[in-house]
């Protein structure tokens, strides 16, 4: 009889290690499955004066991205918005105060100074846009030459 109850221990502290890993491997795959908004490129100057590139891939619209390694003292400089919707950039870190530019997708800006985006659904999808801030094949080249 004891030898029966060990058994039993040892399969539900087995199966209690097995299932907390399950959860969140399910998650990642169905999140992986779901895929992004599209990238949002963006260059900043680092503590030693180098100027560096980053992306950021939004998952959902209606919410702040911190553009990372970005700070008061160093935020970011020059943006491109390729993802499906608006990028409303912001000069602080969590998307406070009014936006200092609003992007539609295609569109890049420079001369700023921001560290967070917000990201709002539109109904313009991958457009080339010929405004002021140049269109994607302008904003591709520039993004790789330097």
């Amino acid at each position: 009889m004891r030898l029966r109850s060990t058994a039993s221990a040892a399969l539900v502290a087995s199966c209690a290690l097995v299932l907390p890993t399950a959860g969140p491997s399910l998650a990642y795959d169905h999140d992986r499955d779901r895929g992004t908004l599209g990238e949002l490129h963006y260059r900043f100057t680092d503590g030693d004066g180098d100027v560096r590139r980053r992306t950021i891939e939004p998952a959902d619209n209606d919410t702040c991205y911190r553009l990372t390694n970005t700070s008061r003292n160093r935020s970011a400089f020059w943006v491109a918005n390729e993802t499906e919707s608006l990028a409303l950039l912001y000069q602080d870190g969590s998307c406070g105060g009014e936006a200092v530019e609003a992007l539609r997708p295609g569109e890049r800006a420079h001369d700023l100074s921001v560290r967070s985006v917000y990201f709002k659904p539109t109904g313009h999808h991958h457009g080339h846009h010929d405004g002021h801030h140049g269109g994607r094949d302008d904003w591709h080249d520039d993004w790789q030459d330097d």
